[in-house]
């Protein structure tokens, strides 16, 4: 294969805000968009538009259109961009529906963990399994603006706009006439609530040198002027379009009476402020609280488990669709983490995770108090000794999450069943963790069918993925608990066993905390993002009466891009 050395193509700055429209042109309502838009929110729209590439390749594609129409109508008038005065063009906002990793190997070389992967069991499958993607933040760059006559301000009077996440303000279109010969002048955009500092530029046809000695703002704007540096900064805090009133001078003149002046700048939104929080519709099924959180205290360790609606979520008013389980049993000595992620495209996923998590918890939490949870601990007494021991464990752990996985898809099939639905509605992700410390030893047992991660974490630069999120075509595609996973040959695959020393936590994550965190399955296995991420959360731990509760707020981080349910579960 050969590849060639070309120069990327550059988007002028006067024309960036021209290709974002032009691809929010095939998301538009009408009779036959090009894209459909079906579940994919509107903050995600936004965020596409603007991106660099996107914006590079519909401006290509608008340049060779500009070739062809030239060619083949010579002598016709040709195609030039719409001039853009001091206003964004109106786009009708668009409705949208709800929207609803390879293990690295451990650090201390000298104790490694054994890991099981039993035989497989062969069941007839009876339907496919489902495949389901599951699922801010800047604007146009600010363009010179001529000076227009008379000058206006847009202050903070202006009524409010309904915006959707990313989209800017509109101002009203100036329709003065521009004097010829005035300068224009130029400021970089700026994001409400962030630092600004940049130079306010003027430009004259003639070259001459422009010094602008004020420049007035709205009230409580946040910026200042200084004509010394001719630097405006601050902290914005207001967002819109706004024609700032200014007086200048050639620099050569500077004692000979200033010249009124307007500079347009455009202050994006905070994403963070655009994203709605709405309530479901009081008629819908399934109600599930929006936020959810547990604490169990031990002798010698925690366990805490957190979970909360997503943005995304709560800007289509949509129910959370994650959930998860903990338990501790004192007198066996087992624990039990479990969290599972209800596919975004289900529409009753939510209950499908709050009856995986149930019925799988209850199910392994009663075996493991039981006769099936002292045969495993005697298994261990030999872990060290015998070999054999390790292998028997493995295989007791496969049939047993094989038939606690059946379980759970009949409890699933039985309620689709008396709903008169179809089990797909229901579509889960399922992550099971058993645990059981001894000392400086931990061992646990893993089940992981679908996205999201499961690891032993610690000591810092060391962790043990306990398997391999399944992915599928798409990015946010993910595999689900169905039959069509109890009949995979490679069932064997999501039950891992292991005995690690002196490991600092057992974690439990939907997608909503892993991809943000991570991103892929290399990044999985970095343990630089493990110790970054371990530094985030340690914090909230310290408190131990209020973990849980520290880590609910936790889960409310900011990342672009990544607004799903967030779900994570941890002993420590």
């Amino acid at each position: 294969m050969t590849t060639e050395n070309t120069r990327q193509t550059t988007v002028p700055p006067q024309l960036q805000a021209h290709a974002e429209e032009l691809v929010l042109g095939l998301f538009k309502e009408s009779q036959t968009p090009f894209f459909d838009r079906g579940k994919v929110a509107g903050p995600l729209i936004d965020e596409f538009a603007k991106d660099g590439e996107v914006q590079r390749l519909a401006y290509e594609f608008a340049s060779k259109l500009k070739k062809i129409w030239a060619a083949r109508y010579p002598g016709k008038p040709g195609l030039f961009p719409k001039a853009r005065l001091n206003s964004t063009p109106q786009i009708k906002p668009m409705a949208f529906a709800q929207l609803d990793a390879p293990s690295a190997t451990p650090g201390n070389s000298e104790v490694a963990p054994a890991m099981v992967a039993p035989p497989p069991i062969a069941e007839a499958a009876t339907q496919m399994p489902d495949q389901a993607a599951k699922t801010e933040d800047t604007a146009p760059p600010a363009r010179p603006v001529p000076h227009p006559a008379p000058a206006t301000m847009h202050d903070a009077s202006t009524p409010s706009q309904v915006l959707r996440p990313g989209q800017v303000p509109i101002a009203p279109v100036v329709t003065a006439t521009i004097p010829e010969g005035q300068p224009v002048f130029h400021l970089p955009n700026c994001k409400a609530g962030s630092p600004y500092s940049a130079r306010m530029e003027g430009l004259d046809k003639t070259g001459r040198q422009i010094r602008v000695a004020h420049v007035k703002f709205p009230d409580g704007f946040g910026l200042t002027f200084d004509p010394a540096t001719q630097m405006v900064s601050g902290h914005p805090l207001l967002d819109g379009e706004f024609d700032l009133d200014l007086q200048w001078s050639y620099a050569e003149a500077l004692n000979e009476g200033k010249t009124s002046g307007t500079c347009q700048l455009i202050v994006n939104p905070d994403p963070r402020s655009l994203w709605k929080v709405l309530e479901p519709a009081g008629d819908l099924p399934y109600r599930k609280a929006h936020l959810d959180q547990k604490l169990l205290r031990g002798t010698s360790f925690n366990i805490a488990a957190a979970s909360r609606r997503g943005r995304s979520h709560e800007h289509g008013g949509s129910f959370r669709d994650d959930d998860f389980f903990i338990a501790d049993d004192t007198t066996s000595g087992w624990s039990v983490l479990i969290v599972a992620d209800g596919a975004g495209s289900a529409k009753s996923s939510r209950e499908g995770s709050r009856i995986a998590v149930q019925t799988a918890g209850v199910q392994l939490t009663e075996s493991l108090a039981g006769v099936f949870g002292q045969t495993i601990s005697n298994h261990l007494a030999s872990w060290d000794t015998d070999p054999a021991s390790q292998n028997a464990i493995g295989t007791e752990f496969h049939y047993f999450f094989h038939k606690m996985a059946h379980t759970t898809v009949q409890a699933i099939e039985q309620e689709a069943q008396v709903q008169n639905a179809q089990a797909r509605d229901y579509a889960t992700t399922l992550l099971v963790a058993a645990v059981k410390k001894e000392g400086p030893s931990t061992f646990l047992a893993t089940f992981w069918m679908g996205d999201g991660a499961i690891a032993a974490y610690g000591p810092k630069g060391t962790v043990k993925l306990m398997g391999t999120p399944d992915g599928g075509e798409f990015a946010g595609q993910t595999r689900f608990l169905d039959r069509n996973a109890l009949a995979d040959q490679g069932f064997g695959k999501r039950v891992r066993v292991g005995r690690l020393p002196n490991i600092s936590a057992i974690i439990l994550m939907t997608d909503g905390v892993s991809d943000p965190y991570f991103e892929t399955d290399n990044g999985l296995a970095d343990e630089t993002k493990w110790d970054a991420l371990w530094n985030e959360i340690q914090p909230h731990l310290e408190q131990e009466t209020s973990s849980a509760l520290n880590l609910l707020e936790w889960l409310h981080f900011f990342k672009q891009g990544h607004h799903d349910d967030r779900t994570i579960a941890l002993l420590w």
